[in-house]
């Protein structure tokens, strides 16, 4: 079953990914509030995403380039307040300067001034290689807020200014050449991973931070080969339960002999990303021991970006995750592409964003057993197959959606309800923020003609009992007013509109990528 507010319109414009916000708006502006704001909502939301387009008569190629820009709105006393400003990275200050583009990004090309024998030797030093444009995400290490990329850099800002404080490389002490932009915070620190070398080829190394989000002071815990040893995976998330840490070897890898031809013909990176159509392999590695559990699991090949939850359930770790049979979607978010696509969306690009929601269940302890999944209620299956489990997904849900996420409570645990955000699957000229029961496969839907929403937060309402009692929060543009922007407030039960914060910029504003709440308690 799903509920909804049916619109009509034009076609969903995708280029809102790309707006070019030529003018920062850094100084605090009041929004017009519609409905109420309840008076314990008090806190910060902040949004990341691409931002300038251009640098001088340049232009960025792809989505995943742009300069990042945080958006940020301070919700108190039932008021709101909206401001934004640029991530002045060491990238962003450099091409300031120059007035034009000086690194290499996901899609762009670096200089093409600089001779073969330079860039190799900027290829063996990430801080000249690596561009450390934080336009990913805004996360949490234990009351400190950092901007973050894949590249090993973090950006840490004040919540209230959006100004940089600090910089850190995380391949200086721990020797990640990458990372995901999702750590996960629990009671017992952070937990991150990124790409390493090793003496015998790339490897994926889980590091841990302490709870106070001290980056001078973690510690890498495990590492894990890549099967391929010229072609880590590409892994921008990664996920845990209370003892495993779950580890997703996708398909979608970075070929190092294809990066360095790249460095040699000055090609972006995105070009060494390729395609292995293969099974997707998974580790899992005991959080007791840090030792990696011995049976080899594996499934169908899929494309994915982020996992909705992993929790264990008796002798099993359940997995959920929005997958895509590809990666063609990351070579359709090139800007020109996007903007090309105005008025056209054509079914080949549409289904190319269109996400199915899987769960996968991993047997433990599977050793010796012939009947390896014991759970009631699931059709997934894990089989023997040589030294190696297959496993056999279940789709949860039949509308595509991005960007999950659920009550921060239910984080590593078993849970019911997850929140959602996606463009129209059949590219009308609307985005929609859903709930979905993972029990029942209802989805409900709020949706509305030119609005466009952002990753959804939930914020818990003080001494719930409930999973979905509390608010969700998400950014909104609109598709006809670049430079409106809301701030809007659903009741997470029901997906009804409780309130709405809107407030018109100096220029254009883009759709952010990620988002963060910071409750006022914790600043």
């Amino acid at each position: 079953m799903s509920t909804e507010v049916e619109g009509h319109g034009d076609a969903y414009d995708y280029s809102v990914l790309c707006r070019n916000c030529d003018k920062e708006a850094p100084d605090p502006a009041p929004c017009q509030v519609t409905g109420t704001l309840p008076e314990w909502l008090k806190g910060q939301l902040i949004c990341n995403g691409p931002g300038l387009t251009k640098v001088g008569e340049q232009e960025y190629n792809h989505a995943f380039d742009s300069a990042a820009l945080l958006q940020r709105f301070e919700i108190s006393d039932g008021k709101v307040m909206y401001n934004n400003r640029y991530v002045r990275s060491k990238t962003f200050e450099q091409n300031q300067a120059a007035g034009a583009i000086t690194k290499a990004e996901f899609g762009t090309p670096g200089p093409s001034t600089k001779g073969v024998f330079s860039r190799l030797l900027e290829a063996m030093d990430p801080e000249k290689m690596f561009s450390d444009n934080a336009l990913v995400t805004v996360a949490d290490f234990g009351g400190r807020y950092f901007a973050m990329c894949e590249t090993p850099f973090l950006l840490e800002i004040n919540p209230d200014t959006l100004e940089v404080k600090d910089r850190v490389n995380l391949n200086k002490k721990y020797g990640l050449m990458t990372q995901t932009p999702h750590p996960i915070l629990t009671n017992d620190g952070v937990y991150t991973v990124g790409q390493g070398v090793g003496v015998t080829g790339p490897k994926y190394c889980i590091v841990k931070f302490p709870p106070d989000g001290n980056l001078k002071q973690g510690k890498v815990m495990a590492s894990v080969p890549a099967r391929w040893k010229m072609s880590p995976a590409y892994m921008h998330s990664m996920t845990l339960t209370d003892n495993y840490i779950i580890l997703i070897e996708q398909p979608l890898a970075v070929s190092l002999s294809e990066l360095l031809s790249d460095i040699v013909t000055n090609a972006p990176f995105i070009s060494g990303l390729k395609w292995h159509n293969e099974p997707v392999l998974i580790h899992v590695i005991d959080k007791k021991t840090w030792k990696l559990v011995k049976t080899r699991y594996v499934t169908d090949a899929f494309f994915f970006m982020h996992v909705a939850n992993a929790y264990e359930d008796g002798e099993h770790i359940v997995l959920d995750i929005p997958t895509y049979k590809d990666s063609t979607l990351l070579h359709h978010l090139y800007i020109k592409t996007l903007r090309e696509q105005r008025g056209k969306n054509t079914e080949e690009f549409l289904s190319s964003f269109r996400s199915t929601l899987h769960r996968l269940v991993v047997p433990l302890n599977a050793k010796g057993k012939e009947t390896l999944i014991t759970l009631q209620g699931t059709s997934c299956t894990a089989a023997w197959s040589g030294q190696e489990v297959t496993l056999k997904s279940e789709k949860l849900c039949e509308v595509p959606f991005e960007n999950p996420c659920i009550n921060p409570k239910y984080g590593g645990s078993k849970y019911n309800f997850l929140w959602a955000m996606g463009p129209d699957p059949e590219g009308s000229d609307k985005g929609f923020v859903m709930k979905v029961n993972l029990s029942s496969g209802e989805t409900h839907k709020f949706t509305e003609d030119k609005l466009y929403c952002s990753s959804p937060q939930f914020v818990a309402r003080p001494g719930a009992v409930d999973e979905d009692d509390g608010l969700i929060l998400f950014l909104g543009t609109d598709s006809r007013d670049e430079k409106s922007v809301f701030l809007v407030v659903l009741d997470a039960a029901t997906m009804t509109q409780v309130a709405r914060a809107s407030v018109v910029t100096s220029a254009p504003v883009p759709l952010p990528l990620h988002a963060l709440y910071i409750p006022a308690s914790t600043q």
